[in-house]
């Protein structure tokens, strides 16, 4: 069976860990100093195959003599090679030295495939897929007579991105590439930093194409799928709701718990699978009383997968408010790591009374996509306070916001009759640059921290401008 969670128990009792992987089961544990080391095996569930053995590292409060993470532990497969492993550590050098060093190396190995296969170790390099950053998965392998192939090729260009972000610690250089986790790990050889495994995340599965219409789902009576989850993550739970996940099963929910009081988690089953996912991209403000979550559910995309809306109510200074916003169901993979806003229907949810109106809200967006061209005519006819309310629907609005990427959290809004000349003065800055939806009435544009979100509707047949939103923070 997968183990659904871990604690820390200690005089004080027992505390959830933050991260735990799915669909894994427990084979081993042992202790060195204040570290606990975990060996576990992978289940096959989603895309993870099955039989993947890694080291699942609880450092604790001090450093331990070996690197505290999973890879460092790569290749311990029993308990009796963890244990020894963990008796007979390599000496560490010190950080400040091995970056230094490990750059060197990287630097020279990235010149050429000759010069790639030249620095690899004596027995080779394996090349490899990463599984929840934890278990490795072997898909080829280098020696120092590596013929050229795509495999040699594209070990060379993750030297050479792990050499441009500099990001090295005791024994591994790592890269980010669009957000994809690339690790070059080394060993020292004849007095030398030798590579011996150049590895990548596995990739995602592509986003699933709509195959159904928009809906909202209804919540179940029972949320015992939920519950036990989150019990295994956090002790003390308190469930908001549950839904099917998808026709083919799995549920989906969302709660709370005592690791992370106050913020929602969602639960996702699945098969073996069992996943959780912090809402924390908004908090709620100190200053805040009377604070409530509610939960609807709707496949607001129509991907045949049901999504969460999350609506936040609060008083301040004797006013209530309140804002609701659909979060998109995890795609069926092992390496989501957190959930995405669906943006293309923040503007729908912005405003809606209830949980239920804005789910409701989210799942009524027509499923009709815009062209980059046709939003940038618009935006250019509604670049005047007078075009504006030419082109805008009559409930159109103009946000500016402050918390990157949440273009509706805490937005100040303009109200297309009070629009004026500076309100849409920038509405066509990054016209070129917009990405829009096929399937959607949204555009975006994204730089950094900055964005402007773009929402369009129709009167009979001529596009119109919904709303406009513009980051106004620092």
């Amino acid at each position: 069976a997968a183990a659904l969670g871990a604690f820390r128990v200690g005089s004080d009792g027992a505390t959830p860990v933050a991260a735990w992987p799915a669909a894994v089961r427990v084979l081993g544990a042992a202790r060195e100093g204040a570290a606990t080391y975990v060996l576990l095996e992978t289940l096959g569930a989603l895309d993870q195959p099955a039989g993947l053995r890694g080291v699942w590292i609880d450092a604790g409060r001090e450093r331990g003599a070996l690197e505290p993470s999973p890879l460092s532990l790569a290749g311990v497969s029993t308990i009796d090679d963890l244990s020894g492993r963990l008796r007979s550590p390599q000496a560490p050098a010190s950080v400040e030295r091995d970056a230094t060093s490990l750059l060197s190396a990287l630097r020279a190995a990235a010149t050429s495939p000759a010069a790639l296969a030249h620095d690899l170790s004596a027995d080779g390099a394996d090349v490899g897929l990463l599984w929840q950053s934890i278990f490795v998965q072997k898909t080829g392998h280098l020696d120092a007579q590596a013929s050229p192939s795509p495999t040699l090729d594209r070990a060379l260009a993750i030297v050479r991105g792990a050499l441009e972000t500099q990001g090295c610690g005791r024994e591994t250089c790592e890269a980010w590439p669009e957000g994809r986790r690339t690790v070059v790990r080394f060993a020292v050889e004849g007095g030398r930093w030798v590579i011996r495994a150049i590895l990548e995340d596995a990739p995602s599965p592509p986003p699933a194409p709509a195959v159904a219409h928009a809906a909202v789902v209804d919540a179940t009576a029972d949320a015992a799928a939920t519950t036990a989850i989150l019990r295994a993550r956090g002790g003390d739970v308190r469930v908001l709701g549950e839904a099917p996940l998808s026709q083919g099963g799995g549920t989906i929910g969302v709660g709370f718990t005592d690791a992370a009081p106050g913020t929602p988690v969602v639960a996702v089953s699945e098969g073996a699978a069992a996943r959780t996912f912090l809402v924390d991209a908004v908090t709620p403000r100190r200053a805040w009383t009377d604070v409530t979550w509610d939960a609807a559910f709707a496949d607001v995309d129509g991907d045949g997968r049901t999504d969460v809306v999350l609506r936040l109510a609060h008083t301040e200074d004797g006013a209530s408010t309140a804002w609701a916003q659909a979060f998109l169901a995890p795609p069926p993979t092992v390496q989501a790591s957190h959930l995405h806003p669906d943006l293309a229907s923040a503007l729908a949810t912005f405003d809606a009374p209830d949980v239920k109106s804005a789910a409701r809200a989210a799942a009524s967006l027509p499923a009709r996509g815009v062209t980059r061209d046709e939003a940038c005519r618009l935006l250019a006819a509604a670049s005047s306070s007078r075009g504006f309310r030419k082109v805008a629907t009559a409930d159109a609005r103009v946000l500016r916001f402050a918390q990157p990427g949440m273009p509706t959290w805490l937005a100040k809004v303009v109200p297309a009759g009070r629009v004026g000349a500076e309100d849409v003065r920038d509405l066509a800055a990054h016209c070129a640059e917009l990405a829009c939806s096929a399937a959607r009435p949204y555009c975006a544009w994204t730089g950094s921290t900055d964005s402007q979100h773009v929402w369009v509707g129709w009167r009979g047949e001529d596009l119109a401008l919904a709303g406009f939103a513009d980051y106004d923070g620092e």
